[in-house]
């Protein structure tokens, strides 16, 4: 059995299609290609100015990978949902997911109908579902010290621009605030 790494999902926004020259893809791959991350699903949804909807997918992993990510994902589910007989059920449902329906790890035609309905014209939006291959070892390390993930998110300039403006709110209203 394959371990896969931590997985991670990133959404971007595009608000204007006309400034998009590709520079994103390029690093994606440029990371791939240094085995630093691989692309479980790449799901890209354009809306051009006429209102024109073009989807682009693409994945990284083999049909076999597929499936055995499609059956870990469900019996972890599983294993949450019902112990170790959901674990086995939510197992051959993942993989029988992904084997019967073809279905990727992304974005159906269904759903991609739905996000660009909802889209302004000139508009883009990326679903990134990468594998951290660079943090395989880091998990596998962590695990045999029965380590456990406290916290795990990306830290992005406009959280710290945001946690900036609660403390200094914070101390404003504790200047306001008598102590007796």
């Amino acid at each position: 059995m394959v371990e896969f790494g931590p997985i991670s999902l990133l959404a971007v926004g595009f608000p204007d299609v006309r400034k998009m020259k590709g520079e994103l893809l390029k690093e994606i791959f440029r990371l791939s290609d240094e085995n630093i991350i691989r692309i479980v699903g790449l799901s890209v949804i354009v809306k051009d100015e006429k209102g024109k909807v073009t989807p682009f997918h693409l994945t990284e992993f083999s049909d076999a990978e597929r499936i055995q990510l499609g059956a870990g994902i469900g019996a972890l589910i599983g294993l949450g949902a019902a112990g170790e007989e959901g674990a086995a059920y939510g197992a051959d449902r993942g993989a029988e997911r992904v084997y019967n329906k073809g279905e990727e790890f992304g974005l159906n035609s269904d759903q991609i109908k739905g996000i660009a309905k909802n889209m302004p014209k000139g508009t883009a939006v990326g679903f990134l579902l990468i594998e951290h291959l660079w943090a395989k070892e880091f998990k596998d390390i962590g695990r045999k010290l029965n380590g456990v993930v406290l916290a795990n998110a990306f830290i992005i300039p406009e959280a710290l621009v945001a946690l900036g403006k609660q403390l200094a709110d914070g101390a404003k209203a504790a200047e306001k605030v008598k102590v007796k």
